[in-house]
């Protein structure tokens, strides 16, 4: 199985995040939005000890703010584009928590913690190279984090959730 950890865009949020894509003809969109907290592999064979793991983790509810758009890794070569996240202290803390939680049971994160949600990628280069762009003011409460399977298609990545961990104190 190929697994990440993730935070879901609520759905009311997606117009807005497809809007964005439409300002990028040569990208390929993603169709379900996320912020990433941590990408386990590609493959897992068994989920019950990074679920059993996850579970303890206690967080409490917190907003994320959506930010400007930028291309990744940069505008000079990006290979996508997205949505920055401001990194709060709680959302640095629930990213803390479950990279140390996970790298206790053998998944050690492959690159820093960046919030943010990606729009989509590029197959190959773009023609006319992408700008940043300042972003609405947008925000959403996050009371949940998921562990997600990834299933790779020709027609792009399809997302199907494993468990969901809920809010605690």
């Amino acid at each position: 199985m190929r697994l990440f950890i993730a935070i879901a865009v609520p759905h009311q949020l997606y117009r807005y995040c497809q809007q964005l894509q439409s300002r990028y003809p040569d990208l390929r969109m993603t169709r379900e939005f996320h912020l990433t907290l941590q990408f386990l592999g590609d493959e897992i064979e068994d989920e019950r000890p990074v679920i059993d793991t996850l579970s303890k983790i206690p967080f409490r509810p917190f907003d994320i703010k959506m930010g400007d758009i930028i291309p990744f890794p940069n505008a000079l070569k990006p290979r996508g584009i997205w949505v920055e996240c401001r990194e709060s202290d709680a959302l640095m803390r629930l990213a803390n928590q479950i990279r140390k939680a996970m790298e206790a049971v053998g998944y050690k994160a492959d690159k820093p913690f960046r919030a943010h949600i990606t729009l989509g990628r590029y197959k190959n280069p773009p023609h006319q190279k992408p700008e940043k762009m300042k972003g609405e003011p947008h925000m959403f409460t996050v009371d949940k984090f998921y562990l997600m399977e990834s299933i790779l298609l020709p027609q792009g990545a399809v997302y199907k959730t494993v468990a969901v961990f809920q809010k605690n104190n």
